[in-house]
């Protein structure tokens, strides 16, 4: 009896260190596309994907697969960024650092503990993930946290596409178009743009690479200092189809140029 009671209060004993399962409070998963970097990425074709789970003793588990990575290229980390659909932000929360948590080919899994504040910024706004590599140290796949992008536009801009071309002028930038819902958010960038002229408009206008057309959308970029900053608007029906399936492209108006300093098609 006594050996009984003795192997029944070390059981029990046992039983009571065990320490209590974690439990799972909020999964994640999240698509991930060059489409969505900003910078853009041109000419690669990298897509993937991140599941992650965050349990309430405030650890979280991931795994990040990304396909089609290119053979001459190689991952080297991942974050969570504070930033909307077209900002590159900063490094919120490090997933991958390349040593403790690294990439094996085009994969990453890993555990790691976050604090209160990293919990609050993970489910709250304006977040993303980011996927780093060798050739694409600022980004090359990246993927909403928050809110999901229904279609992504990257519109390269340069005074050479105008109609007729602008050969004498040294500009070019950028248009990033994400359109989530009927609203679309937008930013524009304008580098080396010559000091003696001022920006003064810019639009979405209808039209092939080989003509001038009429304006669809007006972007507000009233001056220099509308370029680089988030801008939203909503969409008709009209223009959202249009949008989604027209010839037309970018254009960026200034002082000097009124009819366009800079242009970039969509499609």
């Amino acid at each position: 009896m006594l050996g009984l009671c003795a192997l029944l209060t070390f059981s029990c004993e046992e039983d009571e260190a065990d320490p209590p399962a974690k439990v799972s409070v909020q999964t994640f998963d999240i698509d991930l596309d060059n489409a969505y970097s900003i910078p853009m990425v041109e000419g690669r074709d990298e897509t993937g994907n991140i599941k992650m789970n965050l349990f309430d003793d405030n650890s979280l588990e991931f795994t990040i697969t990304i396909n089609n990575l290119l053979a001459t290229d190689a991952l080297t980390m991942a974050h969570v960024h504070t930033g909307d659909v077209v900002t590159a932000g900063s490094v919120a929360i490090t997933l991958v650092d390349g040593t403790e948590i690294a990439f094996s080919g085009n994969t990453a899994t890993g555990t790691i503990t976050l604090s209160d504040s990293e919990i609050a910024t993970l489910k709250g706004s304006d977040v993303y993930v980011n996927v780093h590599s060798t050739d694409k140290g600022s980004g090359l796949v990246r993927g909403q946290i928050d809110q999901t992008i229904d279609n992504a536009f990257n519109v390269a801009l340069s005074p050479a596409n105008e109609v007729p071309a602008i050969t004498d002028r040294n500009e070019s930038g950028a248009a990033y178009l994400r359109v989530i819902g009927t609203t679309l958010y937008y930013s524009a960038v304008v580098n080396d743009l010559d000091a003696t002229d001022a920006i003064t408009a810019g639009h979405i206008h209808n039209g092939s690479a080989e003509v001038n057309g009429g304006v669809l959308v007006n972007l507000g970029f009233t001056d220099n200092a509308q370029l680089g900053i988030t801008k939203s608007l909503t969409l008709t029906d009209a223009e959202l189809t249009a949008l989604k399936n027209d010839p037309l492209y970018v254009n960026i108006h200034s002082v000097q140029h009124g009819g366009g300093l800079l242009r970039g098609q969509i499609r």
